[in-house]
């Protein structure tokens, strides 16, 4: 570490060293398109021969320091012919580029880093550029891909500041719910860390809403992302890029006189969408009125309370809106760049402060960066990247805030919760607002993450490249409740009963090196040939501490030594991976070209002779518009195909059988125990097929444009953890069972339909759809269940794997339906809605005793819709996003119907017939009342419908969470450059951006894109209490110095 940030002080002196030297001068221009003199704004504008570079603003204007005279600026944008021209002695060059109709030279950057021209890919890739990145300023870099990307899906896990965000590209890959199917993140060419540590076991340290690790990452220091989705995209980053890779790319220097950009966003934050309750009745049960009482809801009228108790209030308080605060956020980033032709460097310091809506949780995030890029010589460069990164808040349990609020009766102000001498008021219940300001979890990351490349030429045909990449931090926890003060008629919250102190500390190292050997060879007039041979390196190493103390001795004091009881945990992990691939390019006549590769990767986490596997790829790119005259229409004509396979190999000790500590208590004698998992020392890796193949059109000068991607994967020996009978001693069992199959579609659509002098409209449309089918277990196994959600009366749902059905199917209890014959019933598992619901002798539903599929937490399909109109120096985007054919379980629902909070409960006192037949076919005709105790038919009905029958019917819970939403909208001002010039700010932007500002679902709960799983859980089909999703209204200042 010591020896990486020498380099980069060094390679900094050097450059400030040697700036003095060039005298440069200033030259400015407007870049338009020569069709309709349309301003061309992000045209590159570069010194030729040199990394000295810029890119034109929004009214297509640039300005560059060049050495003058001879010095030659190239102009490049998509879809135009480049142009060269000769400075001399001029300080204005206005340019006006042509269409190029062939939309060819696009670079894209693939694996390993390694820029290729997309044109000779025969994969499917897409990139997202910074603008595009920070149009929306998310906070969390994962949240920037929301609704840009066909096949990514992104899931906001909820509007925590500094919460987690889960991506997937093309569904699920591995059917373990214990291994991540998130993609791998590579910055600068440097593997990134994307979990989300849920901490030990003991240590009481694992709150949902932790933070993902690439939410890391300033949004504001990246220049481009590009998602490689197939698995001959990702062939050559080997098992790791089995789900996919992220690739970023951040900011570089531009030579030149020093330039500095700042930029300061504040906003403001609320709740986007809330539970419907019903505000008719008050606390007590039965229809009786108890102000103490435990029940918030079953209590009499709101009238017929006043007349008992005068002090209730005239109406119910909407517990739902007072609980949460307005959040706010604020922004902070500096950037420094420059350089000269031999030297250049950028430097960045981002703040993030984000106060939530749940009150009393925050998030800090201070980042600091420095890239620079030396060329030692014509054929001798280095680069280096080196992040430093700190963050952290304090957070809440968000499934304990809304148990508590769902216990709390809205007779009461929910905000009113301290007595004057500083103890807690309760009314009957805990009260969250409390809960959340005493008992917390405070989290500090320290983070740095560097690298260095080298890149040597000693042949025009040869290079030879190394890269060093070092990611390290710890992660420090500490989650306290003060316990009770010792006033006598004292109450507390059940977590606070005897106050506890959990300590969670771990580490996280991992160095990658990557060594790349790159020929290129031309064959005759008509074969070029590029071949890459490496050799790669990756070493990980986890350290995790916890320990849990309870029942403090003095309140309010958080030391281990002040708990009665100490539960200490740790876990160590070591994990070595060591690949070499190869890679060859054949480019004939380009238009047609073949790419061919190999890796072979060994595993420290499977035994001899499994733990090394090879695996080949192929892909074509046929460019059908180059060989072909066609009409004049086309602008380009290209089909690709592929065919990969891919290895993925299994968790670290999956293996072996270990042992776990145990601690016996009260005594807090600790001991070892044989671990709870059986290992399998024959465990061979999961190997994936896929095929892929698309189609890449564009029409009119580019004006319109189509991609579309077909492709289908099979995944073989998936590793899974099952469970297995008590009697063996063990919990679950590591083996390889099953296969399971996805298939899918991609469309991304791309047009302009204006373009003149001062209006231009674009247009971005994606879309993707997603089938996966479970073929098979493991002989002997029927089903596997690999998650729950507890519900009241045995309404809990689960999600199993079962052959022949989809990953994410939802089983739970429902209302019995009528059918013919048993056999009948019987032959399928899924709830059939439309058939009649049995109805028993009392009158109200039959629920099974078996659980039916419900419903499937895959969408069907998503999409977005970006448009961008500009307007002189006005800027105006709104994206929407779509997620439809999806359903979650909404255990919040459950608790409303178990407490008398829903809206639906309202009917409590009316008497109704069900709709539905007998066990015998005929029409039910019998009336019942769906309140409690004696009804006005003087029949007990106990505890009444809602609770008694409502509440057991997993099918009531399980509701159609899909989702249409304006995910965002902005509008900017640019101040025209006239007006700044000759000043000391060159550029000056104004934009207001407002996110989630509407969605439209039927779901009843909050918004159903939350989670109740941490960002890094494959699990995504329960949501309820979770912590809620925000819409929020942003203001950005934007100056170049």
């Amino acid at each position: 570490m010591k020896k990486l940030l020498r380099v980069c002080t060094v390679l900094t002196l050097l450059f400030c060293s040697s700036l003095v030297l060039a005298q440069q001068i200033e030259v400015s221009g407007n870049v338009t398109s020569d069709g309709d003199a349309t301003p061309l704004p992000g045209v590159n504008v570069a010194v030729k021969g040199t990394s000295s570079g810029t890119q034109t603003n929004e009214n297509g204007r640039y300005t560059i320091r060049t050495n003058g005279g001879n010095t030659i600026l190239v102009f490049s944008y998509i879809g135009y012919e480049s142009q060269e021209i000769t400075v001399g002695n001029r300080t204005s060059i206005n340019v006006s580029l042509k269409d190029n109709n062939k939309m060819l030279n696009e670079v894209v950057v693939t694996a390993l880093g390694i820029s290729r021209p997309k044109k000779d890919l025969g994969y499917a890739t897409q990139g997202v550029t910074s603008s595009e990145i920070t149009q929306n300023r998310q906070t969390n870099l994962v949240n920037a891909l929301q609704g840009k990307v066909a096949g990514v899906t992104i899931t906001n896990t909820g509007g925590a500041p500094g919460q987690g965000a889960r991506i997937l590209i093309r569904g699920i890959n591995s059917l373990d719910v214990s291994r991540d199917n998130q993609p791998l993140f590579v910055v600068d060419g440097i593997l990134l860390d994307n979990s989300t540590s849920v901490g030990t076991t003991n240590s009481g340290a694992s709150l949902r809403g932790m933070s993902n690790r690439a939410g890391d990452i300033n949004p504001d220091d990246v220049e481009s992302m590009n998602i490689l989705k197939g698995g001959a995209a990702t062939a050559l980053y080997g098992l790791r890029g089995a789900n996919g890779v992220v690739v970023i790319t951040t900011k570089s220097g531009k030579a030149g006189a020093i330039r500095t950009n700042f930029s300061s966003t504040y906003g403001f934050e609320n709740v986007n969408k809330i539970p419907e309750t019903q505000d008719k009745y008050t606390i007590g049960f039965s229809g009786v009125y108890n102000p103490q009482d435990f029940f918030p809801s079953w209590g009499p009228t709101v009238e017929e309370a006043r007349k008992i108790d005068p002090t209730h209030p005239e109406k119910l308080y909407n517990i739902y809106k007072d609980a949460f605060n307005t959040g706010s956020q604020w922004q902070n980033n500096l950037s420094f760049t420059g350089g000269n032709e031999r030297l250049t460097f950028l430097t960045s310091i981002g703040h993030l402060r984000h106060e939530g809506v749940i009150p009393f949780t925050n998030f800090n995030r201070l980042s600091v960066r420095l890239n620079t890029n030396a060329k030692i010589s014509d054929r001798f460069s280095i680069g280096s990247s080196l992040n430093f990164i700190n963050s952290g808040g304090d957070r809440y349990n968000a499934d304990r805030f809304n148990e508590s609020l769902s216990y709390w009766s809205p007779r009461w102000d929910i905000r009113d919760y301290l007595n004057a001498d500083g103890t807690y008021k309760t009314y009957g219940n805990g009260n969250p607002i409390y809960g959340a300001m005493t008992n917390k979890l405070r989290d500090n990351v320290n983070r740095l993450v560097g690298g260095l490349n080298f890149l040597y030429n000693p042949t025009s045909w040869l290079s030879l490249s190394y890269r060093a990449g070092l990611d390290t931090y710890s992660d420090n926890r500490l989650r306290t409740a003060p316990g009770p003060q010792g006033i006598a008629g004292e109450r507390v919250l059940e977590d606070n009963a005897l106050g506890f102190v959990y300590q969670y500390n771990s580490s996280f190292r991992a160095i990658t090196s990557t060594f790349t050997a790159s020929a290129n060879k031309k064959f005759g007039a008509n074969l070029n040939t590029t071949l890459r041979l490496g050799h790669d390196l990756y070493d990980r190493r986890i350290r995790e501490f916890g320990a849990e103390g309870t029942e403090l001795a003095v309140y309010n004091y958080f030391d281990l030594r002040n708990a009665r009881t100490v539960v200490p945990s740790q876990n160590n992990e070591d994990y070595h991976l060591m690949g070499i691939f190869g890679e060859l390019t054949l480019d004939w006549k380009d238009y047609l070209f073949l790419t061919l590769t190999g890796r072979n990767d060994q595993t420290s986490s499977l035994l001899a002779p499994n733990n090394s596997f090879f695996y080949p790829s192929a892909s074509l790119s046929y460019i059908f518009s180059q060989q072909f005259k066609l009409p004049e229409v086309f602008s380009l004509g290209k089909f690709r195909a592929s065919y990969a396979q891919i290895g993925k190999d299994a968790a670290p000790y999956s293996t072996i059988t270990g042992y776990s500590p145990y601690t016996v208590l009260p005594s807090g004698t600790t001991g070892f125990t044989r671990g709870s998992l059986l290992g399998d020392p024959s465990l061979r890796p999961e190997f994936t097929d896929t095929f892929e193949a698309g189609v890449e059109l564009g029409f009119l000068n580019n004006r319109l444009g189509l991609d579309f991607t077909y492709y289908n994967s099979l995944s073989k020996d998936q590793i899974i953890r099952v469970d297995v009978t008590s009697t063996t001693g063990y919990v679950n069992a590591a083996i390889n069972s099953g296969s399971m199959r996805n298939r899918g579609i991609e469309l991304i659509l791309r047009a302009t339909p204006i373009r003149t002098s001062k209006f231009n409209w674009d247009v971005n449309l994606n879309f993707s759809a997603n089938r996966n089918r479970i073929l098979s277990l493991r002989e002997g196994l029927t089903e596997i269940n690999y998650a729950s959600q507890s519900g009241y009366a045995n309404s809990t749902v689960t999600m199993r794997l079962v052959p022949g059905y989809a990953y994410g199917n939802l089983y739970g209890r429902s209302y019995q339906r009528y059918y013919a014959t048993p056999a009948e019933a019987n032959a399928s598992p899924e709830l059939d809605r439309s058939r009649p619901i049995v109805i028993g002798s009392n009158g109200f539903p039959v629920i099974n005793t078996t659980q039916k599929i419900l419903g499937n937490s895959q969408p069907d399909w998503i999409g977005g819709l970006n448009n961008t109109l500009r307007y002189g120096n006005f800027t105006f985007s709104a994206l929407f996003d779509a997620r439809v054919g999806q359903e979650r379980y909404n255990q919040m629902a459950n608790w409303f119907s178990a407490f008398g909070i829903s809206k639906e409960s309202e009917n409590r006192n009316e008497t109704i017939v069900f709709d539905g037949v007998l066990a015998d076919g005929s029409r039910n005709t019998k009336p019942v009342w769906l309140g409690q105790g004696k009804g006005p038919d003087g029949v007990d009905y106990g505890i009444g419908f809602y609770r008694n029958v409502h509440r057991g019917s997993s099918e009531n819970f399980v509701e159609d969470a899909s989702w249409y939403r304006l995910r965002s909208a902005s509008l900017s001002y640019a101040l025209p450059t006239s007006l700044l010039k000759g000043k000391l700010i060159k550029n000056l932007s104004f934009s207001v951006t407002g996110n989630n500002l509407f969605l439209w679902t039927k779901y009843t709960g909050y918004d159903p894109e939350t989670s109740s799983t941490n960002a890094g859980s494959n699990i995504d089909g329960f949501t309820g209490f979770t912590y809620p999703a925000v819409r929020s209204f942003l203001f950005t200042l934007n100056a170049g110095f």
